[in-house]
């Protein structure tokens, strides 16, 4: 019995001393920064493995905790779209797509935070799978994004940061973990949204610099109407960053470059949130209180910013 009291003693270590680090307060006169880009990652899906094999052990032990979810309904969502699809074509002529959707680019930016392991992310995955389906449908071209941070506390800019003694209000601590699903003209499958499900990819999640990584992709495309479209379902959190930051820290960057991307006005933001006031980060934004609620909001959205202006033109 001592024994084991000793061994769940030391079990409490880590957190009893990461308990003793004082956090700073934040100071609001400081701009957002970025203690080191060196170990940033944006990766294809499809290079998942490669990445996520450098986790380190203890990362992937607390990942085998969680139960595997089956991809299983993503693979019949995907055969029950392409039915309709067929259904539709041998149907009545459908009308042709109108003449902006080749100048139309939508990007679907997926929050993979931990908070969204297991079936929230079933749901996400189910969302993205049905708007492809409808963007295909219209002929507007889309992408989907996801993001995350690479380690759980702070990865190898935290390591770095620790090695260099601790410099006071460093910036953001973590590396940026950032997934592309589907680019622009690829087709979104089942066997690709089905990597959103991977136990050990969903971890902290730093909004701000996500929205602006997904909106620089916007703008470098020529298409005209370009609009991108947030699932979250909370605030952003980094306990490294925010420790040495300032709580609040990550929220006040995501509400700037939300700002500054509803004024600069060359793409239309918007975003859903699950169980999460997004309203407070952005002028479109939808708040719902349950994940199954996604895919019905995510095409009332659709339709809403890309098919029924255009149904009302005279």
């Amino acid at each position: 019995m001592t024994a084991l009291v000793a061994l769940m003693a030391l079990s409490f270590l880590p957190s009893l001393r990461r308990s003793r680090q004082r956090a700073v307060r934040l100071d609001p006169d400081r701009p957002y920064q970025v203690y080191t880009r060196d170990f940033d990652v944006e990766t294809k899906a499809d290079d998942l493995d490669a990445v996520l094999a450098e986790l380190p052990e203890s990362d992937r032990r607390w990942a085998e905790r969680f139960p595997a979810v089956d991809p299983g309904p993503l693979y019949a969502l995907e055969a029950d779209l392409a039915a309709q699809r067929a259904r539709m074509a041998t149907a009545q002529p459908q009308d042709s797509p109108a003449p902006d959707a080749a100048d139309t680019i939508v990007s679907l930016l997926i929050d993979h935070s931990g908070s969204m392991r297991g079936q929230p992310m079933l749901f996400a995955a189910r969302a993205a799978l049905v708007a492809s389906d409808l963007l295909d449908r219209i002929g507007a071209k889309h992408e989907v994004l996801g993001f995350t941070t690479a380690r759980w506390k702070g990865g190898r800019s935290r390591e770095k940061w620790l090695s260099d003694r601790q410099p006071p209000y460093p910036g953001r601590l973590n590396d940026l973990l950032h997934v592309i699903y589907c680019s622009a003209g690829e087709k979104l499958s089942a066997r690709t949204c089905a990597a959103m499900l991977r136990p050990d990819l969903v971890k902290e999640n730093i909004d701000g610099e996500a929205i602006a990584w997904a909106a620089s992709r916007l703008r470098r495309r020529e298409e005209q109407r370009k609009y991108l479209v947030v699932l979250s379902d909370g605030a952003p959190v980094d306990d490294s960053t925010l420790l040495a930051n300032g709580a609040g820290y990550l929220d006040r960057h995501l509400r700037r470059v939300t700002g500054e991307i509803e004024q600069a006005g060359d793409i239309r933001l918007a975003a859903i949130g699950i169980g999460h006031p997004v309203e407070q980060c952005y002028k479109e934004g939808i708040t719902i209180s349950s994940p199954e609620e996604l895919e019905n909001t995510l095409v009332q959205l659709i339709n809403r910013l890309l098919i029924a202006p255009r149904c009302s033109r005279p």
